[in-house]
């Protein structure tokens, strides 16, 4: 027979218990101070919980008696954290210490526990905590057995809320080469919600870039751009409206949008350069002496000068052979995505735009 935490809270008086039982292990609260050795901080965190009283009661009790609960005797009540941050899991990242529990009767008595992510005296100075995502939880833990036996059992109370700290990715998944980029966009605000929390590897829609247009646009101009008398039966976004009467988009035809049609490279070149001519109308858009594409035979007229522009300007590079890769033109390519533009080629597009604009 195994025994659980609550049978250990079962010996609290009733009005107590039934107070205190669903906030076993509930508040954690975590701190960001610096020591400071020789003038150069030591990053660490105070980690604070708001121990149960139903906890602190069994506390008491098992430290008066390892005994007192009839047929087990029971060692004392440690707090044990828990952290993760970047690729690792749970307790598995570096830290000063390998344990990070502490005797509960400790934790009480100095009011928090200090967390260090370090795992070196000579590599603090190696860690920027305002950099990476921390997140921190916490439970109560019991060594115990059964009377006159080994005490070699542990029982686990829940864990507490997880607290983060530092500022969470908004993708779900993204490449290496992306992630710097994201992180400007974000910082920017250039990300919608739409595209929060999604996967930035997949391919964007028509309806994603024209809220990322949009979205450029209006942090550009500091303007709301305005909400048009909707033509389209496929959506009513109002973003994809504020597109089309910015000029940004047309419809697939005289009333529909198409809103979940993915786009390819040269539609975002497009979209995105008439995105720029609408928050600056009077800059120099000339083309003249870009080279053309070595694949220029395969980008569509109407975006030849928005692949030229945007490629002049650094905002959509082609691959090592220097072409534009404008959309896939054989079925091949189509299987295999070619030419398709992803998330995140989208929003990296939109903060490079936001770059030069800005500067």
């Amino acid at each position: 027979m195994r025994m659980s935490f609550d049978q250990l809270a079962s010996a609290i008086p009733p009005e107590i218990y039934n107070r205190t039982k669903a906030t076993i292990s509930q508040y954690i609260a975590v701190y960001e101070p610096e020591e400071f050795v020789l003038g150069r901080p030591i990053p660490y965190f105070e980690l604070r919980l708001d121990v149960p009283q139903s906890v602190v009661a069994i506390h008491n009790t098992i430290s008066e008696d390892y005994a007192a609960f009839s047929g087990y005797d029971c060692d004392v009540i440690f707090i044990d954290f828990e952290y993760r941050y970047a690729d690792y899991d749970w307790n598995e990242g570096p830290s000063e210490v390998w344990n990070t529990s502490a005797y509960l009767s400790d934790f009480l008595e100095q009011g928090y526990f200090e967390y260090r992510p370090f795992n070196s005296s000579r590599s603090y100075n190696e860690v920027d905590i305002k950099a990476e995502t921390y997140h921190f939880r916490a439970r109560f833990s019991c060594l115990w057995g059964y009377s006159g036996d080994w005490i070699d059992k542990t029982v686990y109370s829940g864990y507490s809320n997880t607290v983060t700290i530092g500022n969470p990715a908004f993708w779900s998944a993204a490449s290496d080469w992306a992630k710097p980029e994201l992180r400007k966009a974000e910082e920017f605000g250039l990300v919608p919600d739409i595209l929060k929390n999604a996967d930035m590897t997949k391919p964007i829609t028509r309806e994603e870039f024209c809220e990322l247009a949009v979205l450029l646009y209006e942090k550009c101009t500091g303007k709301t751009a305005e909400v048009v008398a909707n033509p389209f039966t496929d959506t009513t976004n109002p973003r994809v409206l504020k597109a089309y009467g910015l000029g940004i988009t047309t419809g697939t035809s005289a009333t529909t949008f198409s809103p979940k049609v993915l786009i390819n490279r040269e539609q975002c070149a497009a979209m995105l350069f008439r995105a720029i001519k609408a928050i600056n109308p009077d800059g120099d858009y000339s083309v003249d002496g870009v080279k053309d594409f070595p694949d220029q035979q395969y980008i569509s007229s109407w975006a030849v000068e928005a692949a030229k522009y945007m490629s002049k300007i650094g905002v959509i590079t082609g691959n090592a052979k220097g072409e534009f890769m404008p959309k896939a033109t054989t079925s091949a390519q189509e299987a295999a995505g070619y030419g398709m533009a992803t998330r995140e080629q989208a929003i990296a597009m939109s903060v490079r735009s936001y770059d030069k604009l800005a500067g």
